[in-house]
Parts: structure tokens; C-alpha cells; sequence
């Protein structure tokens, strides 16, 4: 979303610009430069249920926006902004509630997400910024001031000793991050190991990052080898620190992907039940996609599901270790080259 807010703040200057969001990402919208205050939308706290909701859209209307963006399909929050009265309304036709807006954007399936939010901000632009949002559409490296995602930056603090003894060791090191929030969105466990394994012998340090939903699938990655399994145990301002400062990072269709995207930082990302063809691939960093495209089961579900269909799981087995190995080894060897945002081409097994 960094792109749409940074493009509209360019674009409308003198516009004061809020943001509705979660508890949990508030703390980091709330550091962005561009935005004029944060609103947080505790659904399952103080915003609970109707009354919540209620309440909160009493509050928004006593703020008198003039226009409202809805970047997700939530019938919730369609339902907030039209109790909140705001007078212009604007989503994606098709959503949940959709007649709810006043204006409807087509969703672009062809787009990458970023591009797609953009689009829905459009009618808002100035001409020389719609001109580059028309030119990011063809090409996503063409150039555009606006078009980075960003993660506002703390200075460091609050990282733990370990944390900051992994960033200011001076050695590279590499980033695994083997969990998803779906399954079928996870390569396979031994091939994390393996990529381990041979980076391990090599001397470069690997770390294993992701939530705590993650730790079993972490703990099976990192069993019996010398590698720093840090996850579950770091915050988001340390997986930001890490990942920002890896030499490159080795994940699934997950948030450790749009980190990367946002840090600049080199990735190799394993897409298994999903593609990037939905929207929501690398963005403007350095990046190697690999995936079994033969399948004829794959995509089988738009964010991946609990068990494989087919039973086979050969989309999530299909991408070998050595085949990670090569495009990791290509990041390696350009060591120094990762203010260059640039795209690699998609390799296919």
C-alpha cells in the first residue's frame, strides 16, 4: 500500500491522509512520513462484532473525510465506511458489499498488486504520475519515485544482542524462511534443509526466521545443524533488521517475500500451490521465482489451501535444493550490487 500513499501524497500535496489498519501494523504505519494520523481497527477487541463496528464508524464520521479507499475486498469495512457517511467511496467492483461504493474500480488480474492499488487512486493522480503508473504497467522497472514499497526505519533499537550480533558480524549470511500460513504454499522441508546443509559446509552462516505458527516446520528445517533457528523468537522490527541486512533470503509464497520486496534485499522465492501470475510476487527487488509450471493441478487455490488436492504434492517437492542453490549462489557472487533493483527472469522445473 506504501506505493498508493506515496503517489497520492505526491500527487495531492496539500491532502491529509489517513490510514484504517490493525493493531499490529499500526505501530509501523505510524512511522511513515507521509501519513497524517492512524486509525486502528481492533476487530476483535475494541471494534468487536456490530456494536464495534458501530462505534467506530461514529467515529470516522465525526473526522468528515471527503473520500474513503478501500484496498480489500472486506464486506466489514465496506459496511464501516458506508455507516461512517463518507460521501465518496471507492473499491474494487466484484467485492463483498461492492454496491455499497460510489465509485467501482476494475480489478486488474493482470497487475501486480501494487500496481493494482494504484490503479484504484488513480482519478486521483497528477498527470506526470499517472504517465508513470501507465509506464509501470508495461514494465515494472521503469522508473517512478513513488513506486518502492517502504518499511519506515527505527534506527535499530530495541534489537536483541543476537540479532545484533548476526547484523554486525560483518560476515553474509542467508535468510530461510520455511513457513507459510498454508501448507500447500510450503516447499518441502528437506529441500530447506539441504539448501542448509550446503550453505553450512560452505561456512555462511544461515538463519531460519518466521512466526510462531512456524516454529514445528522451523524445528524440522534446522534439527541437528548448526544454523540460527530464531523463529518464533524475534519481533517484526528484528525480522525487518535481519532480512534487510541478508545477503539473501530463501522463502515461500509469505510475508518474507514482501519484506524482501520492501528491503531490497536479493530472494529466491519457491511458489508451490500459487503463482505470481495473482499479483503477488517480487516487486522491484532483485529475485529469482521458481516453480513447477507443468502441473496441470497448479494454481489450485488463490492463497493455497490445507492439503494438496491431488495428493501428490508435487508442486511443493517438485523444485529441487540444487536449483535453489544456483540462484542463491548468483546472488552471493554480486555481493555489493543490491542497491541495483532489477528483475531475473522466472526459471521453470
Amino acid at each position: 500500500m506504501t506505493p498508493a500513499i506515496a503517489a497520492l501524497s505526491r500527487s495531492q500535496p496539500s491532502a491529509t491522509i489517513s490510514v484504517l489498519c490493525t493493531p499490529a501494523t499500526a505501530q509501523f504505519v505510524r512511522r511513515d512520513p507521509l501519513v497524517n494520523d492512524v486509525i486502528v481497527y481492533d476487530r476483535r477487541g475494541q471494534h468487536k462484532g456490530f456494536a464495534g463496528l458501530r462505534s467506530l464508524a461514529a467515529t470516522l464520521k465525526e473526522r468528515r473525510f471527503d473520500v474513503a479507499y478501500s484496498f480489500h475486498a472486506s464486506p466489514r469495512t465496506t459496511t464501516l465506511l458506508k455507516l461512517a457517511g463518507i460521501p465518496d467511496r471507492v473499491g474494487f467492483s466484484g467485492s463483498s458489499l461492492g454496491c455499497l461504493y460510489t465509485r467501482r474500480v476494475h480489478k486488474n488480474g493482470g497487475l501486480h498488486d501494487v500496481l493494482r492499488m494504484v490503479d484504484l487512486i488513480k482519478d486521483e493522480l497528477d498527470d506526470l504520475s499517472r504517465h508513470q503508473f501507465e509506464g509501470l504497467c508495461l514494465d515494472p522497472a521503469c522508473h517512478a519515485p513513488w513506486a518502492d514499497l517502504r518499511i519506515p526505519e527505527e534506527g535499530g533499537e530495541g534489537l536483541s544482542d543476537l540479532v545484533s550480533a548476526i547484523i554486525g558480524d560483518g560476515r553474509p549470511y542467508i535468510v530461510l524462511a520455511p513457513g507459510s500460513a498454508w501448507p500447500t504454499k510450503q516447499w518441502d522441508v528437506e529441500g530447506f534443509r539441504e539448501v542448509a546443509k550446503i550453505y553450512r559446509g560452505r561456512g555462511v552462516r544461515v538463519v531460519i526466521v518466521g512466526a510462531k505458527s512456524d516454529v514445528p516446520t522451523a524445528r524440522r528445517v534446522s534439527a541437528g545443524l548448526d544454523v540460527d533457528d530464531l523463529c518464533g523468537e524475534t519481533t517484526l522490527e528484528e525480522l525487518f533488521a535481519l532480512v534487510r541486512e541478508a545477503s539473501c533470503v530463501v522463502c515461500n509464497d509469505s510475508l518474507a517475500l514482501h519484506i524482501c520486496s520492501a528491503t531490497k534485499t536479493p530472494v529466491v522465492a519457491v511458489f508451490c500451490a500459487t503463482s505470481p501470475l495473482f499479483g503477488f510476487g517480487p516487486w522491484r527487488n532483485r529475485s529469482v521465482v521458481l516453480e513447477r509450471r507443468d502441473l496441470f493441478c497448479k494454481p489450485c487455490h488463490r492463497h493455497g489451501s490445507q492439503s494438496c488436492p491431488t495428493g501428490t504434492r508435487l508442486c511443493m517437492t517438485g523444485v529441487s535444493p540444487i536449483e535453489v542453490v544456483c540462484a542463491v549462489d548468483g546472488f552471493l557472487g554480486e555481493m555489493g550490487e543490491r542497491s541495483q533493483a532489477r528483475y531475473l527472469p522466472v526459471v521453470e522445473s
